[in-house]
């Protein structure tokens, strides 16, 4: 089972599971994973929530690490998550 850590730059991070993607994400053993997003939303600050809603669960890969960025509903920038896997 992959887990990841997920950082914030104005929280305190925490774990969530990974679940088996399409095509891209973290690959072990063949399989690509990605983070959980409702264990990732679930584990949010209340305030980002709707943000990461917004934002669709839609990961980034890039190299070791995977980010999504969260917006306000008029374009600006709360703050940027991070994933990074651990086995």
């Amino acid at each position: 089972m992959v887990k990841f850590d997920i950082t914030g730059e104005t929280f305190k991070g925490f774990a969530v599971s990974g679940v088996e993607a399409g095509v891209v994400g973290f690959y072990v053993d063949g399989k690509p994973y990605r983070p959980n997003n409702q264990e990732v939303r679930a584990a949010l600050p209340f305030r980002y929530r709707k943000a990461f809603d917004r934002a669709h669960g839609a990961w980034w890969f890039n190299g070791n690490a995977a980010h999504v960025a969260l917006r306000s509903a008029r374009g600006a920038h709360l703050v940027t998550l991070y994933a990074n896997p651990k086995k």
